[in-house]
């Protein structure tokens, strides 16, 4: 299978031996459409005030800039209908624009990868060509984005960066189709990585030199019959479980295999594992890295919007409503920690019906 291809189909029982979930309360009454949106609203006016002098995001306000959270924190504002160039919201488009330039200041320097300083908190949980990979994901959705009206010398830039960032990421992609297998967090820089290259390839960007055929056989091979999760590596029914079931299910979604045994079974089993089951009481408690999973599920399940979309989007913004801290951030105090990560995945999880970004069209 090929890049192009993929990126023209989209342009992104309990498990065994866990104790037993108990009965079903009534879920309480859904919120309504302006609750959502006041929450989203909040979460993003947080992130306005939380912007370095810059451009940057730090993990938390005040904090030293970091790509992939300037990444984050961006998509979130952009996923308002807020551009580089325009939108609803002034003080969101000014946030974009210098948002870009700190990423594009660091992608003009670039060499071996766009991160050139100390090990971050990102690199470590996640890999260290983690920001190239974020860094890709943000700039093909401005490229996407872009009115054709601009001058050459404008688009070309932009999309020598993505060039130059996807050959970093193909570069660093193991033989057996993985990334950074290295971390706990190789299934969640897979899933990234995955949807970087699926996007330069949508820019026009010569991708073909990475294996999506090896990277879809890792990901399935992930999967244990047994649990119906995706928790062959880091098993247990553990975090890990968490992320790297979401992460494996918004590629398998994206690529129209939704209907596969492995997608559909992991899909059931991740919704009782959330809300019911072993760590139905601590999802969203403590690490960032839960909510960048619930944003990669509530995206694989946008893109069918069948019964499953219908029970989890009500449920997850429910409970991130519930979650929500009194200066409209969310927060988070282990792995991927702070305020920037989780308040941008909320966003994102609250704004994806909206269907702003180009990576969620179908």
């Amino acid at each position: 299978m090929r890049w192009k291809t993929a990126a023209l189909a989209l342009f992104l029982s309990l498990p065994h031996g866990f104790a037993q979930e108990s009965p079903r309360k009534p879920a309480p009454a859904a919120l309504t459409e302006a609750e959502r949106a006041a929450s989203a609203k909040r979460g993003l006016k947080w992130l306005l005030r939380a912007q370095n002098r810059d451009g940057s995001w730090g993990l938390d306000e005040g904090r030293e800039g970091c790509i992939s959270c300037t990444v984050v924190a961006s998509l979130a504002i952009m996923s308002n209908g807020n551009t580089e160039r325009g939108g609803p919201d002034a003080d969101g488009v000014l946030a974009i624009r210098r948002g870009l330039e700190f990423v594009m200041r660091h992608a003009r320097r670039m060499k071996s990868d766009i991160w050139k300083g100390e090990e971050t908190l990102v690199q470590r949980k996640l890999g260290r060509s983690i920001h190239s990979i974020f860094a890709t994901v943000f700039l093909t959705q401005v490229y996407g984005q872009r009115a054709a009206g601009l001058s050459n010398d404008t688009h070309l830039e932009l999309r020598d960066a993505i060039s130059q960032l996807s050959q970093i990421i193909v570069k660093s992609q193991e033989p057996d189709g993985s990334w950074h297998k290295e971390t706990f967090g190789s299934l969640k820089a897979t899933c990234m990585a995955w949807l970087a290259l699926r996007s330069a390839a949508s820019a026009g960007v010569d991708v073909e030199d990475a294996s999506v055929r090896k990277t879809l056989e890792f990901l399935k091979a992930q999967w244990n019959p047994a649990s119906k999760l995706f928790d062959k590596t880091f098993g247990n029914g553990n975090y890990q479980t968490i992320y790297a079931t979401a992460s494996c299910l918004r590629v398998l979604y994206a690529m129209g295999d939704a209907s596969s045994q492995e997608a559909r079974g992991a899909t059931e089993a991740f919704l009782r594992l959330v809300q019911t089951g072993q760590m139905g009481g601590a999802f969203l408690t403590v690490e960032g890295e839960d909510y960048l999973s619930a944003a990669l599920f509530t995206q694989a399940l946008l893109i069918e919007q069948d019964k499953r979309w219908g029970e989890w989007y009500p449920w997850i913004t429910r409970e991130l409503v519930k979650r929500q801290n009194a200066d409209g951030s969310w927060s988070t105090t282990a792995c991927i920690s702070g305020r920037t990560f989780p308040t941008a995945c909320a966003v994102l999880t609250f704004l994806a019906p909206q269907r702003m970004l180009p990576i969620l069209e179908q």
